[in-house]
């Protein structure tokens, strides 16, 4: 079954889908993916961790999308990383204010691509007879205030994809991977019990060379929103509202979501665990 769900996975960033849309270029490179079981007590640590009330577990996902109680430990999490591509990450590295257009369509049409392929994935799974839901492709799925974290989502794919072994986070709250922190991520949920990717490390920040000295994402935050004490969510949101959106109307003539994401280029975890 892992196979099979593999192979969908690849097939499908193999496909027309895989797009910058309005350039000519795939929006990703070859996925990476991982499992994690939902009765994996660090599920029930983030939910108290980030908020009891608002962070929903993979067996609440299912029991709100299907109405009816799941057994966690029958419960699956497939966890996808999406790589940017060498030529989308290398157009960023000599940007200093705001990332290259190919970012910016990666994080625009790269990221339907990304959910359209968790809401394919969905379908498949349950034409194979099982009970499925992507968290980011569900009407349930929201965002929230919080005094703790500034902003917080009801389900992480960060944090998924680190409790299915496929990366540790970094000083700027990035996810660093076998491929780098410069990628995407991706979920679904199954009632279906498979094979665990072993987690190789132990410490939640194990990659980052921060803790050796490292300041590189601190020099390429254009914000000055990340410092050794981690990543400051408020000024780097207040960066996009105040400088982002006017780089990008003057410079791409471009209105409406703006990204940056500097801070996962030009970097020694940019492609790889450094």
């Amino acid at each position: 079954m892992e196979q099979k769900i593999q192979a969908f996975i690849m097939d499908y960033m193999k496909s027309d889908k895989n797009t910058l849309r309005l350039i000519d270029k795939p929006a990703f490179g070859e996925p990476t993916v991982g499992f994690s079981h939902g009765d994996d007590a660090l599920y029930a640590f983030y939910k108290q961790h980030i908020d009891p009330q608002f962070y929903k577990l993979p067996t609440q996902w299912l029991e709100e999308t299907y109405g009816h109680p799941f057994d966690a430990g029958n419960v699956s999490i497939i966890s996808w990383i999406l790589p940017q591509t060498e030529d989308t990450k290398h157009q960023c590295q000599d940007k200093t204010d705001c990332p290259a257009l190919e970012w910016t369509y990666a994080r625009i049409y790269g990221e339907e691509c990304n959910r359209s392929l968790a809401k394919a994935l969905e379908e498949y799974l349950k034409e194979l007879g099982y009970e499925a839901v992507a968290p980011m492709c569900s009407a349930m799925f929201s965002w929230g205030d919080s005094e703790k974290f500034y902003k917080i989502s009801n389900w992480s794919e960060r944090h998924t994809a680190y409790i299915s072994g496929l990366g540790t986070f970094g000083l700027c709250d990035g996810l660093i991977s076998a491929k780098g922190k410069a990628v995407r991520y991706g979920s679904v949920i199954v009632n279906c019990r498979l094979s665990k990717t072993p987690r190789p490390y132990t410490e939640y920040n194990e990659y980052c060379l921060a803790k050796k000295g490292c300041t590189a994402c601190i020099k390429r935050c254009p914000a000055g929103a990340i410092t050794s004490a981690g990543h400051d969510k408020a000024k780097c949101l207040q960066y996009h509202r105040d400088v982002l959106e006017r780089v990008y109307r003057e410079r791409y003539n471009h209105d409406g979501l703006v990204v940056c994401g500097l801070c996962q280029t030009g970097i020694p975890c940019e492609s790889r665990i450094p």
